[in-house]
Formats: C-alpha cells, structure tokens, sequence
C-alpha cells in the first residue's frame, strides 16, 4: 500500500504543480455545473488525490501497528474531503472580482489627514487611505487654510488635485 500512497501523493503533487503554471485565463469554469460536475474537476482530483497519498503514506509510516483497512478508509475520506474543499474554495475565489485600481471617483467622500498645509490657492498634500492602501495627493482647500494635522474631507477630485473640506 505504501506505493500505492506515494503514487497517488506524488500525482497529485505534480498536478497542483502543473495547476500553478496558470496562463492567465482564471480556472476555466471547472466546478461550476453542480455537485456531480465536482468528480470531474481538475482541483478535486488534484487535492484529493494528494490528501490521500499523504494521508495514507503518514498513517503508513508512523503507525505502530499495521492496520491497512483503518489506513485506507482515513486517506480516502482525507482524500475525499480534501478534494471537495479545494475545489469549494476555488470556486468561490473564481467569483470574486479583484480590482485594487483607484480611481478619481473612489476618493471623492474619503476622509484623510492633511499633511501639508493646504489653502484656497496654493496646494498642500492630504493622506487618504482606500481600499487598503494609503495615498498621497495634493491638494487645495475649499474654504480657508487647513493646518498640518487637521482632518478634512474629500468633496471633488479632478486629474491630479482633491479638493477638500474641514470634517
């Protein structure tokens, strides 16, 4: 049984390995016509197969008696369960859109520090953070001067310069 677990573990590993050189085009829609298009999925057999070879190559090895039976029946529900998640987890990651781009229109309503001292005409720098990520953007004050420090608004956005307002 053991070369059957190494087999099994190392096919299974050379198929997730073969599934990382993605070219780009997302999963192909694999998983996605039900329950029973699950037996025919690509993660399924690759994890499962991989979760059983492991599984059964442990309990193999570390086990101090010899139960082949018991072994077999925990690597294949390992194997089984270990398929089944992968193949959920990589389904409902396909849905997800990723899109960390910031646009103009995202800042409008932010709110931010002033970093440099910001007027009605003479440009100062606000930090924003958005969607995660913390920016730097000039720009000019609606009303008055804004002092270092002070927590402001942001009301428009044009190509390079916020306008913002005190909070």
């Amino acid at each position: 049984m053991i070369w059957t677990y190494s087999f099994c573990l190392v096919a299974g590993g050379v198929l997730i390995a073969l599934s990382l050189d993605n070219d780009g085009d997302g999963f192909d829609g694999d998983g996605l016509g039900g329950n029973l298009s699950l037996l025919f999925s690509t993660p399924f057999w690759s994890f499962g197969l991989c979760g059983f070879g492991l599984c059964g190559l442990l309990m193999s090895i570390l086990s101090p008696v010899d139960n082949g039976l018991a072994s077999l029946l925990v690597a294949a529900a390992m194997g089984v369960g270990m398929g089944w998640g992968a193949s959920h987890i990589l389904r409902l990651m396909s849905r997800r859109e990723a899109d960390t781009l910031i646009r103009n229109d995202d800042l409008i309503g932010q709110q931010g520090l002033v970093t440099l001292t910001v007027d009605t005409k003479e440009r100062g720098f606000v930090e924003l953070r958005v969607r995660g990520s913390l920016i730097r953007r000039p720009a000019l004050s609606n009303a008055g001067t804004l002092a270092e420090g002070t927590c402001v608004v942001v009301v428009a956005s044009d190509e390079h310069t916020l306008r913002v307002d005190r909070l």
